[in-house]
C-alpha cells in the first residue's frame, strides 16, 4: 500500500481501493513509461561534418554522437549500461549496432563514423532509426582483413586489441576501419559467439579473436608455382637454359668464395668488329700492352671473318665492345661445357681520364 508517497512492506502494486496497478497508469499522470525502449528518428551525418575541431579518430571506432535531448529521454527510461543502440535503414532493411560517445550533436541529428554510413548505405541527411537494445557479451569473433597489407603488421592481435577499445559492439557483416601507423585497414566481421543476435557487446569481456586469410592473399607455394608458369618471370635462351646456367653463376660464386682464380668466360666476337673477330682483353699487367695494341689494330682485310671463327677461350671482349654491342656476344653451349670462363676485370682509369664506351677520335684541325 502507498502512504504519503511510500510503499509498505506488503505492497503488491495494488493501490488503495483494490484496483490493480498497470504501468500505463503512470503515463496518464505525466510520468514516462519506464518499460518503453528508446526509439527515435534522426538525420544522420558523417563525423567529418561535426562542428568544431576535426576529430578524425572518430571514424576508427564504433560510437555515435547524439543530441542532448536523447540523453534527457534515456535517463528517464529503463536503459541498461553501457548504452547500446541498433541503427537501421528501414528503406533497405540494413542494420548495425553502435555505442554512444557524446551527447553534443544538434537537435534532430546524429553523427556516425564513415564506415557505418557506408554499411547502412546512408547519405548525409538521410533518416536513420536509433533504438536502444541489449546485446550478449561476446566470447568469440572471426574477422577477415580486406587487404593483404594487414599481414605487414608485426603483432596484429595487439593492434586489434588496442583498436577495439573504441568499439562497444560488433555486428556480423560489418566492415569497420582501424588506423595503424598512418595507414587505414578495413576488417570484416565474419562470425560471432554467442549467436542469439546479429551483434555482440565487446565491453569488459574476454574476447577470443580468430583471423581469416585476408582478401587477395595467396599462399606462398601457390604464388611460387604461378610465378614459375608465368612467361615473363624468367629469361630463357633458345635451348631452354636460363641465363644463370649459361654464364655459370654458381661456379663463379663458388670460385669467388673459395679464393680460386675465376674461370675463363668465352665470347664470340661479331664479324668485322674489333679486327675481324679478334677478341680484346682488359688487363693491368705489364707487357700485355703490345699484345693488346696489336690485337686491337684495325684490320685492312677486304673480307671479314665469319662469326663462327671464335677466338681462344681466354679472349674476352673489351668493356667498350661489351657495352656497345653486348647482345652480339653469344656464349655457345659447347664452350660452356668444355671451357672455363672468366668475367672481364674491372676498368680502373687514372684520375682525370674518362671512358665513354666508344673510341674518341680527336678532330683534326684544318691546316692554315
Amino acid at each position: 500500500m502507498q502512504f504519503g508517497g511510500f510503499y509498505d512492506d506488503n505492497d503488491n502494486d495494488v493501490p488503495m481501493g483494490g484496483a490493480p496497478f498497470h504501468p500505463s497508469m503512470m503515463s496518464r499522470f505525466g510520468f514516462p513509461n519506464r518499460m518503453e525502449p528508446f526509439k527515435e528518428y534522426f538525420r544522420c551525418y558523417p563525423v567529418a561534418m561535426l562542428p568544431g575541431p576535426v576529430r578524425e579518430s572518430l571514424n576508427y571506432g564504433g560510437k555515435i554522437i547524439l543530441p542532448p535531448s536523447a540523453l534527457n529521454k534515456l535517463t528517464r527510461l529503463n536503459i541498461s549500461y553501457p548504452m547500446l543502440f541498433e541503427l537501421s535503414n528501414e528503406e533497405l532493411e540494413l542494420t548495425t549496432h553502435a555505442g554512444v560517445l557524446e551527447f553534443i550533436a544538434e537537435e534532430g541529428r546524429v553523427y556516425l563514423p564513415q564506415w557505418m554510413m557506408e554499411r547502412l548505405a546512408l547519405q548525409p541527411g538521410s533518416l536513420v532509426v536509433v533504438a536502444s537494445t541489449r546485446l550478449p557479451m561476446g566470447s568469440f569473433v572471426k574477422i577477415e582483413p580486406q587487404s593483404p597489407d594487414f599481414l605487414d603488421i608485426s603483432d596484429p592481435k595487439a593492434v586489434l586489441e588496442n583498436a577495439l577499445r573504441n568499439f562497444t559492439t560488433l555486428t556480423i557483416d560489418d566492415i569497420f576501419e582501424i588506423k595503424y601507423n598512418n595507414k587505414v585497414y578495413q576488417i570484416k566481421v565474419l562470425e560471432i559467439k554467442p549467436t542469439q543476435k546479429s551483434g555482440i557487446s565487446v565491453v569488459e569481456t574476454d574476447l577470443e579473436v580468430d583471423f581469416a586469410p585476408p582478401v587477395g592473399y595467396v599462399e606462398p607455394s601457390a604464388a611460387k608455382s604461378a610465378a614459375n608458369t608465368h612467361s615473363g618471370t624468367m629469361i630463357h635462351t633458345p635451348d631452354g637454359q636460363s641465363m644463370a646456367d649459361i654464364i655459370g653463376y654458381a661456379d663463379l660464386v663458388s670460385a669467388s668464395q673459395s679464393g680460386r682464380s675465376t674461370p675463363a668466360l668465352p665470347f664470340a666476337a661479331p664479324a668485322g668488329f674489333g679486327g675481324g673477330g679478334a677478341g680484346h682483353r682488359l688487363s693491368n699487367k705489364k707487357g700485355s700492352s703490345k699484345r693488346s695494341s696489336a690485337s686491337s689494330r684495325p684490320s685492312t682485310s677486304a673480307t671479314s671473318s665469319p662469326l663462327s671463327a671464335t677466338p681462344p677461350p681466354t679472349s674476352v671482349p673489351s668493356l667498350a665492345d661489351a657495352m656497345s654491342k653486348g647482345s652480339q656476344f653469344a656464349i655457345t653451349g659447347k664452350d660452356k661445357q668444355d671451357e672455363d670462363r672468366a668475367i672481364p676485370k674491372p676498368l680502373r682509369l687514372p684520375f682525370g681520364q674518362l671512358f665513354f664506351g666508344y673510341p674518341v677520335v680527336p678532330v683534326k684541325k684544318a691546316s692554315a
